[in-house]
């Protein structure tokens, strides 16, 4: 049997030390390009492969001792303001971008990585800027928190960086992403709701979230109206963002709300973090008593409404993880086949039950 090709049998096949052959099928940024495509080269003609065994034991030798300092990893925020992404959504909610950062933080704080905010509109701050200001600090790791406004883009030398990003906001270049699984929260939520009674389930959502939810909540709910055995009731969207943030266009809001609400009556509305509960409250109804209000986006501490609770924190962690991966095998730049990993949500119950659509009593829902 010919023996196994090992990572010193490169390393004097390529006249260089190990640890310099290690880095180069890294990718490391500190081989020069030259050594780094001769290792690369000399590796495949010589059929080296990792030793899967030894692979595992330096993970865990690694794991099992104190985390020691790898590095930084930029978290790379685009909103018009240095923290307008820890802005939240919904009423006394923490926003699950902030979860998102706290979930990375402490999982790179475990591998030995520092997360620091980097905010691309600082004063005089440009594409090839950010870039140079990166690299100069020795950032080669990029987790970038969702964009302000849907089917965003961002130009930096992604050749560089090994980067995965949150959500659908970013549309190019096209990067491993992690996210929520909205269409699964959307379905389950429907489900929960069908299973107690309620048929004239509405959807009620912005169109801007519509999009930057990659309209996964509309397909969902769209998805599953065949089984509700009722009359359709069309999707209320209503705009907002900037230029819908006057006091006329939210009373607009409103009065677009309550009509649509008067003419199909729904027993059920499914939304994300829109302000129905105010909006109900205004023309005179009760939630939970005229009218049920499921939300399929809530966050940890979010107890005002029932639904899905997204595993935002958890949806942080796994991106580190991903990224201190990415890292360590060296994969830098816009990948040709991006992943999705979409995290499942749990469902939560405030403590007003839900009633069985039609009836007096109260059901909690399993």
């Amino acid at each position: 049997m010919q023996p196994r090709v090992t990572l010193r049998d490169v390393a004097a096949k390529a006249g260089v030390h190990h640890t310099t052959a290690s880095r180069a099928l890294k990718n490391d940024p500190r081989v020069c390009a030259e050594t780094l495509a001769k290792v690369k080269a000399l590796a495949t003609k010589m059929g080296y492969m990792p030793d899967p065994m030894l692979s595992a034991l330096n993970a865990y030798r690694q794991a099992s001792r104190p985390s020691q300092y790898h590095g930084t990893v930029a978290w790379v925020t685009n909103f018009p303001t240095r923290d307008g992404w820890r802005a939240s959504w919904g009423i006394n909610q923490t926003s699950c971008y902030e979860l998102y950062y706290q979930g990375a933080e402490e999982q790179l704080a475990r591998h030995g990585y520092k997360l620091e905010e980097f905010w691309l509109q600082e004063s005089g701050m440009t594409a090839r800027r950010a870039s140079q200001v990166l690299l100069h600090r020795g950032i080669r790791g990029l987790l970038l928190c969702p964009l302000p406004i849907s089917r965003g883009h961002l130009s930096l030398q992604w050749e560089k960086f090994s980067a995965v990003s949150f959500g659908y906001s970013l549309v190019r270049p096209r990067l491993h992403l992690f996210s929520a699984a909205h269409f699964r929260a959307t379905i389950a939520c429907m489900r929960k709701l069908r299973a107690r009674g309620y048929r004239r389930i509405g959807l009620v959502t912005s169109r801007a979230t519509d999009e930057r939810m990659d309209r996964m909540w509309t397909a969902a709910y769209r998805s599953e109206l065949p089984t509700l055995q009722s009359q359709q009731i069309p999707i209320h969207l209503y705009l907002d963002g900037k230029n819908n943030d006057s006091t006329a266009s939210r009373k607009q809001n409103e009065k677009a709300f309550l009509k649509w609400f008067r003419d199909y009556k729904p027993d059920a509305i499914l939304t994300s973090s829109s302000p129905i509960t105010i909006w109900l409250t205004a023309g005179g109804y009760r939630e939970s008593e005229d009218v049920l209000v499921v939300s399929a986006a809530l966050q940890e501490n979010d107890s005002l409404l029932s639904g899905i609770v997204e595993p935002s924190r958890e949806i942080g962690r796994g991106a580190a993880d991903f990224l201190v991966s990415m890292l360590q095998r060296g994969e830098h730049g816009i990948p040709s086949v991006p992943q999705r990993v979409l995290l499942e949500g749990s469902w939560f119950e405030k403590e007003v039950p839900l009633r069985k659509a039609g009836s007096g009593r109260s059901l909690v829902l399993a």
